[in-house]
Order: structure tokens, then sequence, then C-alpha cells
């Protein structure tokens, strides 16, 4: 059943980003300095609110606990990997926004099918803008555990 889940997840991420890039495409590229900024924002919270976390004593609590969708892993181990997938959504983020100014001026071969067209710009900022929105999902999701985990650490102390 996970397998199915999976596999659907990624069709739809997939077919997200192929209407990012066709139908729903804007050249709105100008506005990737401030996702940018944001994301650069983003990346440092999570790293410090990863460090904070580590340093206190209520981690060792969560290592104490076991998960329960998986008892091979500690609540710590879920916790640090979803700070993990969100430090590596943003830095991929970050990361082809920067290829993307480096290709602006490059003209791509572009294909046309059905009155629309697609290049590998085109799919790019898709795929740009696809992982801002999850990036933004991801950050507020931390943002409301980060403050359950002070919240908790506050109780402990």
């Amino acid at each position: 059943m996970q397998t199915v889940k999976n596999i659907l997840k990624y069709i739809l991420t997939i077919g997200v980003i192929f209407l990012l890039s066709t139908y729903l495409h804007y050249d709105n590229s100008a506005t990737f300095a401030h996702i940018l900024t944001f994301l650069s924002v983003t990346t440092g919270f999570t790293i410090t609110a990863l460090s904070i976390i580590a340093t206190s004593n209520f981690s060792k609590e969560l290592y104490k606990k076991e998960a329960p969708d998986d008892n091979s892993k500690s609540l710590l181990h879920q916790l640090v990997a979803k700070f993990e997938k969100s430090t590596l959504t943003f830095a991929t983020a970050i990361i082809l926004i920067l290829i993307y100014s480096l290709i602006e001026p490059a003209n791509i071969k572009e294909w046309t099918f059905f009155s629309t067209s697609i290049s590998f710009k085109t799919i790019l900022s898709g795929l740009i803008w696809y992982l801002t929105f999850l990036s933004i999902w991801l950050f507020l999701d931390l943002l409301k555990m980060f403050s359950k985990f002070v919240i908790q650490s506050a109780k402990s102390q």
C-alpha cells in the first residue's frame, strides 16, 4: 500500500510540475530573487532550530521514545528526518534558481504541442515554483513542530 501511495505521489508531482511548465507557465522569473532570499532565511532557521534541539535535554527524551508508526526509529529520528527533508528541499530550490539565473540569457530548444510550448527553461521554472510551494509548506510544518518542541521542552525543565 505504501508503494502505491509513493507512486501516486510521484505521478502527482510530475503532473503539477508539467502544468506549471506548460499551461500555468508565466514568465515571472523576476521573483526568483525574492524566493532566493526567503529560502536562505528558512534554511538558516532550520539549521538554527536543529542545533537548538540537538543541545537540549528534551532531545534525549525524544530519543528514548519509540515512533508510533515505525518501531525501528525514535521520535528524535523522525524529527531530524523532517529537518533534513526541509533543508534538502530548500537547498535544491536555491541551486535550481542559481542554475536558472545562469541559463536565463541562453535560448534553449523549445517544443510545441497542442498549442503549448515547453522548454528546458520552462520545466526548470515549473520545478522551482513547485519546490517553492513545497518549501513554504515544509517551513510552516517545521515552525508548528518547533513551537510544540519549545513548549514540551519548557514543561520538562
